[in-house]
């Protein structure tokens, strides 16, 4: 114990001496040391330097890319039955039923027309909607004959057969509850002029116009050229049946030309 003593005041006056000489008075810090720490101690005051912590790395998953997939049409959205559907096929082997029907909603759309029309509320805006349409490309349309009923096709089919025979008259006019103008879904369009109800109405700007245009309004050429095995009808360029802007864009876009091929249903050349 008296010689630690001796000792630290030996070093104090060395210590003590030297500042005396270099002009110094406050004594240089001198790191402390542990008196009795171990070699492991020693080595961790010598090592305790901080350690860089590691950045975290967030993982980011890309965003799913948009579907492609064309979503299926779905043919069974509306009846083919029901008389009421937008949907409903008569042709030769579908009859309507009631054989009589008359459709609830008829209304007179405002169109230039050689016979006041009549047709269903939804069939009648999409009409007046695109005779605008064409009216505004230079096209003038008329309505020829919309809704008929079974009385009226009555009528007109008794006197084809008068004046046509059996044989064409089956291939022109429908019989009575076999008409699509019953459902007040279908009208004959023309231009006004001599060709209207007659196939030269094909080459006529007016019907070039509505081949191309019809179903962006949800209009349709029912009885097209070459298809008379499937519909049992003779090509008839002026007949146009309303069956909605989905089902007709569908039809466009997969070039299908009759509702019986488009539904997946039987031909019908003859009653």
């Amino acid at each position: 114990m008296l010689r630690a003593t001796i000792g630290r005041l030996r070093v104090a006056g060395a210590v003590a001496a030297v500042l005396a000489l270099t002009g110094c008075s406050t004594p240089p810090t001198v790191p402390t040391v542990p008196s009795s720490g171990s070699a492991s101690t020693a080595q961790a005051v010598h090592t305790a330097t901080p350690t860089a912590t590691p950045t975290a790395t967030a993982t980011v998953r890309p965003a799913p890319a948009p579907s492609t997939r064309t979503p299926t049409f779905d043919r069974s959205a509306h009846s083919l039955d029901d008389p009421t559907s937008i949907w409903v096929v008569v042709d030769k082997q579908r009859r309507l039923s009631p054989k009589t029907y008359v459709p609830a909603d008829l209304v007179t759309p405002v169109v230039p027309h050689t016979n006041v029309p009549q047709l269903r509320k939804v069939a009648a805006s999409a009409l007046t909607t695109m005779f605008a349409a064409a009216k505004r490309d230079g096209i003038t349309l008329y309505s020829l004959s919309a809704y008929r009923s079974y009385a009226t096709q009555t009528s007109i089919f008794d006197r084809n057969l008068q004046q046509l025979g059996r044989a064409t008259t089956l291939g022109l006019t429908a019989k009575p509850g076999y008409s699509e103008h019953q459902t007040g879904l279908a009208d004959d369009l023309g231009d006004g002029t001599s060709c209207d109800l007659a196939v030269c109405f094909e080459s006529h700007p007016a019907a070039k116009w509505l081949a191309t245009n019809s179903w962006k309004y949800g209009w349709i050429l029912r009885y097209p050229l070459g298809y008379t095995r499937i519909t049992g009808i003779q090509t008839e360029p002026w007949h146009f049946r309303y069956i909605g802007k989905a089902a007709a864009k569908q039809m466009h876009i997969t070039g299908v030309k009759t509702l019986e091929q488009f539904f997946g249903l039987p031909a019908s050349p003859d009653y």
